[in-house]
């Protein structure tokens, strides 16, 4: 009998003796169940990022499109993807949501572990169609810039803009910031 409590004690002993020697050389062990790797996506505006400007303006423009008379000058605004406190936020809060939704990072880019944050802006038409959108900064990897690009197409087409804003299109700012949190 104690000679089975001897031989159980030393193993034991031998087993926390080398749990404490493969801890300190930082050794990691294996799991016993297997985990994926935990990604943060971050969406953030460009207000976000950098220091505050002008929340949105709503100026006439025209466009190569809009070629014709006075009358056919275009209302647009241009807005960060959040606006707090602006006209625009109970719309822009529905359109972050979708994206945010739709969202993921692309796999070849977490396989490479690449990192970055790209700025997009995107058109929103009157009707809620995806009128265009563009890199306006990149995130230096053209994977995360087209997993972004992407994820605008296919969260489009959006809803309808509403009557109050009174305007024929709608451009969103919005950065993409892609981070690998293990």
């Amino acid at each position: 009998m104690k000679k089975k409590f001897l031989i159980l004690f030393i193993l034991f002993s031998l087993t926390i003796h080398a749990l404490v020697i493969l801890l300190s050389l930082r050794l990691k062990l294996p799991a016993v169940t297997h985990h994926d790797p935990v990604i943060k996506v971050e969406l953030k505006t460009p207000q976000e990022v950098e220091k505050p400007r002008a929340r949105h303006s709503k100026t006439p423009t025209r466009t190569f499109a809009d070629a014709g008379t006075e009358a056919d000058l275009a209302s647009e605004a241009s807005v960060g993807l959040e606006n707090p406190g602006g006209v625009y936020e109970p719309y822009l809060l529905k359109i972050r949501r979708r994206i945010e939704n739709l969202w993921s990072y692309p796999p070849q880019a977490l396989a490479e572990n690449r990192e970055g944050s790209a700025v997009i802006r995107f058109t929103i038409a009157a009707n809620g169609t995806l009128a265009g959108s563009t890199v306006l900064t990149s995130s230096g990897n053209f994977l995360l810039d087209e997993g972004a690009l992407a994820c605008i197409r296919g969260a489009s087409p959006f809803d309808p803009l509403p009557a109050s804003f009174n305007l024929s299109r709608l451009n969103v700012t919005a950065t993409f910031s892609y981070r690998i949190n293990l």
